[in-house]
């Protein structure tokens, strides 16, 4: 899991994953350039960088490569030396990297590629770069995108670990064989074993989003609830409460992941305070 997101906060690729890590309240930081300016002016201060003792980015982009677990460069092709230069940068410091080129890959493969590429490599800092505003007005959007999908189907994986599990088997009433009967019990049991941070994020995620879960969250209230199974009660309180005859579990599954959403919306979503 994602510990922490780091950018030497140019236009673009860069400014994204610090834009998607306070959104998502991933810890952020990072070498920029003396000054604390990009190609748009002077950086805002709710991004938390370091500056460097030369001006430009060269000493920054280093610094960042050799810093972090493993750098991401997500661009079209390699239209300029930037992403080159990190690459170049990964191998030098014997750093993990990966080019997710959005010419090969849509947005949704490209977001699966770099999960499974964080989850495989183990990597907790990342440094994320490619090109800046000028160079590809469109990539700023197409980041954001990208990442917080990303991350939308790897967020689940902290909450449901082994150690969750364990303490899940010494709660009386918490066997595995002892599916939850109504979509209220399986709530609380879905919020009982995600972590803070997981349920802030599901609790900011978009309606259309959802989704994302299908393959991690999802698989986990199909296969832990009873669903392949045929938890008749539960089966029955999801039909109740969607509205659905007969559901299948794929539709039971999405209604206990709106219900959950919802009811985590109510207290874990961020606002902004004016």
């Amino acid at each position: 899991m994602i510990r922490k997101i780091i950018s030497c906060g140019q236009t673009g690729v860069e400014l994204a994953a610090l834009d998607i890590a306070l959104k998502l309240g991933i810890a952020h930081g990072g070498w920029t350039s003396r000054g604390k300016r990009n190609e748009e002016g002077a950086l805002p201060g709710q991004y938390s960088l370091k500056e460097t003792v030369s001006l430009g980015f060269q000493e920054a982009q280093e610094k960042n490569v050799a810093e972090s677990d493993g750098t991401l460069v997500i661009s079209k092709g390699i239209k300029s030396s930037w992403p080159t230069r990190a690459v170049q940068l990964a191998l030098k410091h014997q750093r993990q990297f990966l080019h997710v080129d959005l010419r090969q890959y849509a947005l949704f493969e490209a977001a699966s590629l770099t999960n499974s590429w964080m989850a495989q490599k183990m990597i907790q800092e990342v440094y994320v770069t490619g090109p800046m505003t000028s160079e590809d007005p469109q990539i700023y959007q197409q980041t954001r995108k990208l990442l917080e999908t990303a991350f939308y189907l790897g967020f689940v994986k902290s909450g449901i670990q082994p150690e969750h599990a364990a303490a899940r088997a010494e709660t009386p009433g918490h066997r595995q064989a002892d599916h939850p009967r109504s979509v209220e019990e399986a709530i609380q049991r879905l919020k009982a074993i995600l972590s803070l941070k997981d349920r802030s994020l599901l609790a900011n995620m978009q309606p259309d989003e959802l989704s994302h879960l299908n393959s991690g969250l999802g698989e986990y209230i199909k296969q832990n609830f009873g669903l392949y199974v045929g938890n008749e009660p539960l089966m029955q309180s999801c039909a109740a409460v969607g509205r659905v005859a007969k559901p299948l579990a794929d539709e039971a599954c999405a209604i206990i992941l709106r219900v959950l959403w919802e009811d985590l919306r109510k207290t874990h979503k961020l606002r902004v305070i004016k």
